[in-house]
């Protein structure tokens, strides 16, 4: 279920330029948390600083997801792009006075920038999430490969800039990410955001499958905050081991590999699947916690990129995997999304608080890293093996809801085909060519399930086309996604 059944071009087919805000967005998160650890190891500034951004992201993330399930959904709605202002406004006032706190050396207004900006941090990554919800299965893979490269490729240009540039470059980004996510089709984005809710609060007989659903999201989210909070500790205290100067290169080079790996996979082979993904993760992780161990001087700037990859990818598969559910089961977007992000940053402030304490710790000869890391890379086994086995993915993905569930988005782009067929006129077979369009099928799969040749197909599909007035899959799906605006 979860390979791209359709050729990347045609997935790609009009493309979502929309979707480039949320790479806008990770760039612009990223940017500021290297400017930050580069003040921290090479300025002496505190730990504190990061953990401010990442308790105010956790927090912020947090709160939206829990309003998101007592809002009424018309009032989710309206408030969307007041809230998108709003947010924008406070970025920007963060951006400010993390740069004039350090032109003028003025710490406080310094460490409040950094705290608006993780206000920011945890707003924007939830409501990215939604429109995530609305592509087709094939389409939230491919995206999500395609926006976490851009993310990557970014961060390593806003490394190599010189601070003033820094700013402006940031405050681009951060515009144009806002711009983006408003922009069509954000009118999209908004009904699903109320139609999930609908469906979450009005039907109580989603059965089994969507308790054990529920159940393994929630294995997710948990394994998000362990794996985060390891990941971080490691990382943190690797940093320590190294020259201070090494830090930037190092986040340059583990940037660079992972979006050239990225790209490669986007380009070049057939999307990873989630358990391809998710059996990668652990080994990657592994082999750069084993390298330290061996040799923090040595073999730490290698330890840190490989981990840098592994970590990568966990974000890759926990964001395909809650934006997924969310679609199939009508979860509300904002909540489960909202969840992850707070889980994530929680982690990783977690993963800072206890890495001070080790260090302090290590300094002292309380514990060796002999000791110290193989527990860590027990406790990341651990987290793989029991919080997050393979059997969730199955939970998650191979039992669907019922044929007749309204909780399907399958279900619900039928509904709102055959109104579509019938406001436009299409015959019959055309509506069965169109409901199945707009579950992303493409010529191939719709001759086999038609049981037709490929030239009557492709008859059918070129009608539906010119009876809707679009000239692409994805502008049909989006159409019947918003039946209302046609």
């Amino acid at each position: 279920m979860f390979e791209a059944k359709e050729p990347i071009g045609d997935v790609l087919v009009p493309f979502r330029w929309d979707l480039l805000g949320f790479g806008f967005c990770r760039a612009w998160v990223t940017g500021y948390l290297a400017y930050s650890a580069n003040e921290i190891w090479t300025s002496g500034a505190s730990l504190g600083l990061q953990v401010a951004l990442y308790l105010t992201a956790a927090i912020v993330a947090a709160i939206v997801a829990l309003l998101s399930k007592r809002m009424m959904p018309d009032r989710v709605a309206g408030m969307a792009v007041p809230a998108v202002g709003a947010f924008a406004a406070i970025g920007t006032l963060g951006m400010a006075c993390v740069m004039l706190g350090k032109l003028d050396a003025i710490d406080a207004l310094f460490y409040f920038g950094f705290v608006l900006i993780g206000a920011c941090c945890g707003f924007f990554e939830t409501v990215w999430g939604i429109k995530f919800t609305k592509l087709p299965p094939s389409g939230i893979q491919i995206y999500t490969l395609f926006v976490m490269a851009v993310s990557s490729l970014l961060g390593i240009a806003m490394g190599l800039l010189p601070s003033s540039a820094f700013f402006i470059v940031s405050l681009v980004l951060f515009g144009a990410m806002a711009f983006l996510l408003l922009a069509k089709p954000s009118g999209s984005m908004l009904a699903a955001e109320a139609s999930s809710k609908n469906d979450t609060d009005s039907d109580s007989a989603a059965g089994e499958a969507r308790m054990r659903s529920g159940r393994a999201l929630a294995n997710v989210l948990l394994s998000c905050l362990v794996f985060s909070l390891i990941y971080n500790l490691v990382v943190s205290i690797t940093y320590d081991a190294l020259p201070s100067e090494m830090a930037s290169q190092i986040r340059f080079w583990a940037n660079l590999l992972a979006a050239l790996i990225l790209l490669c996979t986007f380009l070049l082979i057939k999307p990873l699947s989630a358990v391809s993904l998710f059996r990668l993760i652990l080994p990657i992780t592994a082999v750069g916690f084993v390298l330290y161990l061996i040799s923090p001087a040595a073999f730490g700037e290698i330890a840190l990129m490989i981990s840098g990859v592994g970590r990568k990818f966990f974000d890759i598969l926990t964001w395909i995997l809650v934006a997924r559910t969310v679609q199939v089961f009508g979860f509300s977007p904002l909540r489960y999304f909202g969840f992850l992000t707070a889980a994530k940053n929680l982690g990783y402030a977690f993963g800072l608080v206890f890495a001070s304490v080790a260090l302090g710790a290590l300094d002292a000869q309380v514990i060796q890293i002999a000791t110290f890391v193989p527990i860590l890379l027990l406790a990341l086994i651990v987290c793989f093996f029991w919080l997050f086995p393979e059997r969730t993915i199955d939970n998650l993905f191979n039992t669907l809801p019922s044929s007749g569930s309204a909780l399907s988005y399958e279900a619900t782009m039928e509904e709102n085909a055959r109104a579509l067929a019938k406001k436009r006129g299409l015959t019959p077979r055309e509506t069965e060519v169109l409901m199945l369009m707009a579950k992303g099928r493409n010529l191939s799969v719709i001759m086999a399930k038609l049981h037709i040749s490929k030239g009557t197909a492709h008859t059918h599909m070129t009608h539906v086309y010119q009876k809707l007035g679009v000239h692409g899959q994805q502008e049909l799906i989006g159409l019947v996604e918003e039946p209302g605006d046609s």
